[in-house]
C-alpha cells in the first residue's frame, strides 16, 4: 500500500485536521500554498461548537431537529391511540386510567418543552395545532410543560423518549387544568376520567380548543428560521 496517496488532500480540499499524539495540527491549503497550524483540543471543540445542524423536515417520531451553539431544538409527535396515564383526583388520589389521546406534538427547546395537539393521526408542516388536553401543560395556548420536580433532560434526539416517558408517566394534578376542552372548561381531568369510565376507544376531536397556528408557524416563532 503507498501511504503517500493516504496522506495525499483531494484537489478541492480547502484544509485537513490531522490527529498526533497530543496535539492537533490543522492545515489550511492555499492554491499551492500549505500553511500548518497546532491546536489544542479546547480549540478544536470551539470550532466544532460554532457549527450549526439542521435536519430539515423528516417525518414520522422525529420532525424536525436542529443543533446550535446555544441550545437545541426538537420537534416530534406521538399519533392518536390508547395510553395509560395517572390523573390525581380532587381528593389526591392517583388513579391509572386508560384513555384515547389525540395526536400530541412535542416541541423542545433547550431544556424546556410543549406540547400541543393535532387533530389528524398524520402530521406535517402544515397541521394546524390544538391545545393539548392534559393538565400541567401552561394555559393561554403557550403549551409549556410542567415536569414539576422532575429532571428534564436537554433537547436531544437520544432524550426524546425520556421526555414522552416524563410525559405519561407522570401523575397529572390540577395544576393548568382549566380551558384544556370543551365539555370541561374548569377541569380537563373530568373529560380524561369519563372516556375512560365510557371505554372510549377515539379522543372526540370536538373536544379540542384550535389555535391559529400551524406546526412551521410553531417552529418559526420559536427558532426564528425556516
Amino acid at each position: 500500500m503507498n501511504t503517500q496517496n493516504l496522506l495525499t488532500s483531494p484537489p478541492d480540499a480547502l484544509g485537513a485536521l490531522y490527529f498526533l499524539p497530543g496535539q492537533y495540527l490543522f492545515k489550511r491549503i492555499e492554491g499551492e500554498k500549505e500553511i500548518a497550524k497546532a491546536l489544542s483540543s479546547q480549540q478544536i471543540a470551539r470550532a466544532f461548537r460554532e457549527y450549526r445542524v439542521d435536519t430539515g423536515w423528516i417525518t414520522r417520531k422525529v420532525l424536525r431537529y436542529r443543533e446550535e451553539p446555544e441550545g437545541n431544538y426538537i420537534l416530534s409527535y406521538e399519533s392518536a391511540g390508547m395510553r395509560t396515564i395517572f390523573v390525581e383526583t380532587g381528593d389526591g388520589e392517583v388513579k391509572e386510567i386508560t384513555i384515547p389521546l389525540p395526536t400530541l406534538i412535542l416541541f423542545g427547546r433547550r431544556n424546556e418543552f410543549y406540547l400541543w395537539a393535532a387533530k389528524g393521526k398524520n402530521v406535517s408542516l402544515k397541521t394546524k395545532v390544538c391545545v393539548a388536553p392534559l393538565p400541567n401543560i401552561g394555559g393561554n395556548a403557550s403549551g409549556k410543560i410542567c415536569f414539576g420536580s422532575n429532571e428534564v433532560p436537554e433537547t436531544r434526539v437520544e432524550t426524546l423518549d425520556k421526555v414522552w416517558n416524563l410525559i405519561f408517566n407522570t401523575p397529572f394534578n390540577g395544576d393548568h387544568s382549566t380551558q384544556k376542552c370543551q365539555s370541561e372548561p374548569k377541569d380537563v381531568r373530568r373529560l380524561l376520567i369519563f372516556l375512560a369510565k365510557k371505554n372510549v376507544k377515539r379522543f372526540p376531536n370536538q373536544e379540542l380548543l384550535e389555535i391559529n397556528a400551524t406546526i412551521e408557524d410553531l417552529w418559526r416563532q420559536a427558532v426564528g428560521k425556516n
